[in-house]
C-alpha cells in the first residue's frame, strides 16, 4: 500500500508542466495573433491544459493536506508547512481565475485577442512566477526540514 504521505510528491509535477504547458500555447496564440476565446486548436489546447492543471493541482493539494497532517502529528514545525499550503491554494485560485476568464469569453463568443490576449497571458506568467514560489517552498520543506522524509530535528 502506498504510504499516504507519497501521494502529493507523486501528483505535484502533472500540474507544474500542465500550467507551463499552457502559458506556452498561450504564448503560440499570441504570436500567431490569434484569439485565446476562439475555438480552434491552440486556444482550446490551451483551455484543456489549464483546466487538467487545476484539477490535478486540486487533488494533489487534498493529498498535500493529509501528508501536512501526518507531519504535524510526528512533530514538524507547522508554519513552513501551512506557508506552502496557503501558497498552493492561492496558485490554484489564480489559475483557475484565468481559466474561468477564457473559459467564459469563448462559451458567450467574446474575443480575448489583441490586448485581452495579452492579459491573459501576462496573468499566466504571474501563475507561473507563484507557481514557482509555491514548489520552491515545497521543495524548502522536503530538502531543508525533511518533512515526512527524516525523523523530526529538535
Amino acid at each position: 500500500m502506498i504510504d499516504v504521505t507519497h501521494i502529493h510528491p507523486m501528483l505535484v509535477h502533472f500540474p507544474i508542466v500542465l500550467f507551463i504547458t499552457t502559458v506556452v500555447i498561450y504564448l503560440a496564440v499570441l504570436v500567431r495573433n490569434g484569439d485565446l476565446a476562439s475555438r480552434e486548436c491552440l486556444s482550446l489546447a490551451s483551455l484543456i491544459t489549464i483546466i487538467a492543471a487545476i484539477l490535478i493541482a486540486i487533488i494533489a493539494a487534498v493529498f498535500g493536506d493529509m501528508a501536512l497532517d501526518v507531519a504535524i502529528d510526528k512533530g514538524f514545525d507547522k508554519k513552513p508547512l501551512e506557508e506552502h499550503a496557503d501558497i498552493a491554494i492561492f496558485t490554484i485560485v489564480f489559475f483557475s481565475v484565468i481559466a474561468l476568464a477564457q473559459g467564459f469569453s469563448m462559451w458567450k463568443g467574446i474575443s480575448l485577442a489583441g490586448m485581452k490576449a495579452k492579459v491573459l497571458f501576462i496573468a499566466s506568467i504571474i501563475g507561473v512566477i507563484l507557481l514557482i514560489s509555491t514548489a520552491y517552498h515545497g521543495g524548502e520543506l522536503v530538502y531543508d526540514i525533511g518533512v515526512n522524509v527524516t525523523p523530526v530535528k529538535p
